[in-house]
């Protein structure tokens, strides 16, 4: 009976870290994603920065995180991005410079290992 009990608590253990480990991660990323949103300058509407050319978070970054911004597949295959570091803005719209008031943002993306050229 000695052995049995050992092996629950354990489990339990080993079980709680498990939990503890899931709670750390998820509080880590919840605090990258949400970061704050740097306010737009006081002399002017705020301008769609160039992010054609950079990796997605870096993209993803200069937008401040917009979750209304739109991924199209580069290659027409009609993929989704589940892991933006794994992907590149190969172009965009609106173009640099662009006032982003009110207006939608979409991005043209292909993996990393892929050419922006069809």
């Amino acid at each position: 009976m000695g052995a049995d009990r050992r092996a629950v608590v354990t489990l339990a253990v080993g079980d709680r870290s498990q939990v503890v480990k899931r709670i750390v991660t998820a509080s880590v990323l919840a605090l990258f994603c949400l970061a704050p949103a740097v306010p737009a300058h006081a002399d002017g509407p705020e301008l769609m920065p160039q992010v054609a050319g950079r990796g997605l978070v870096a993209a993803y970054q200069a937008l401040h995180y917009d979750p209304s911004v739109r991924l199209r597949d580069g290659r027409g295959a009609g993929r989704h991005v589940l892991w933006p570091a794994s992907w590149k803005v190969c172009a965009q719209d609106p173009e640099a410079g662009t006032p982003l008031q009110d207006r939608k943002v979409t991005l043209l993306v292909v993996k990393n290992e892929e050419s922006c050229q069809p």
